[in-house]
């Protein structure tokens, strides 16, 4: 059964500077100038590593440009890529997989557009290979996110603990703040069984899925008040006979009096016995 080992030895200075150029952790940007976020997408990508895809049975280190959108901390800035069922491992999804300590102990990244508010819940695939291998995700501002350390970073998760036997299947969630439209996702090698950087830490299937919170639904206006015209006041006014007593009521109906038929009646012929 075929077995990948490595020894590197660089030198001190030559590692040093390494680091320093493949892992530019966060680079302010400058004023008036918008900083591309990653490819543009709104998820991780290439989350199983299928792109370029390696024969099943081997294992290729390529450099990070040649797995995009993949961005890596590893000494050499290579990926470390095992195809199905190398050394009888087989690939949790499709026919490729990652190991995170490549050269080295490495963080694999990406940088992806986020809405403020949305719920990302991330899950994926991580084994040990030769024994109980440790690793983290950690999520953050791309502006401020270190990628060498574990400094501004909004989220990092618990330790994930797995070993040979099976792959572990690991879930969380993450509320993208207020304001931060661009999003850092990595995935670090904490540490391995064998001691060994360069040997340990499998990863594959990473996937997401997004929930943006609806916009409220705006209250309907209040009713505007309907008004009901109101008649004019009416007064009632009695007509005197000459005995004192009242000849008829008639009605005040806009300034004009309204007697009734009998009352008008009743006028008319004492008119006529004045006579």
């Amino acid at each position: 059964m075929p077995v990948r080992r490595r020894v590197v030895a660089l030198p001190l200075f030559a590692l040093a500077t390494a680091v320093a150029a493949l892992a530019p952790a966060a680079v302010p940007a400058l004023a008036g100038v918008e900083v591309p976020c990653g490819t543009g997408a709104t998820s991780v990508e290439n989350g199983g590593f299928e792109t370029p895809g390696v024969s099943p049975e081997t294992f290729v280190t390529l450099p990070a440009d040649q797995v995009p959108p993949w961005r890596t901390t590893d000494v050499l800035g290579e990926i470390e890529l095992w195809g199905d069922n190398f050394n009888g491992l087989p690939a949790a999804e499709g026919t490729t997989y990652a190991e995170l300590n490549a050269y080295s102990a490495g963080t694999l990244y990406q940088d992806i557009v986020t809405s403020p508010g949305a719920t990302m819940t991330w899950t994926l695939q991580h084994r040990g290979r030769e024994g109980e291998d440790t690793m983290r995700v950690l999520i953050g501002d791309a502006g401020t996110a270190d990628v060498t350390s574990d400094e501004g970073w909004d989220a990092i998760s618990d330790d994930l603990v797995d070993d040979t036997t099976a792959w572990g299947e690991h879930s969380n969630s993450y509320v993208v703040p207020e304001g931060q439209t661009c999003t850092r996702f990595a995935f670090r090698a904490i540490g391995t069984s064998s001691g060994d950087a360069s040997v340990g830490n499998f990863l594959d299937d990473i996937s997401f899925v997004i929930t943006i919170p609806a916009d409220p639904t705006p209250t309907p206006a209040a009713p505007k008040p309907t008004h009901k015209a109101t008649p004019p006041p009416t007064d009632t006014v009695e007509t005197p006979t000459r005995g004192g007593g009242v000849g008829g009521a008639g009605l005040v109906v806009g300034g004009l009096l309204a007697i009734s038929a009998a009352a008008a009646a009743r006028l008319s012929s004492r008119r006529v016995a004045r006579r």
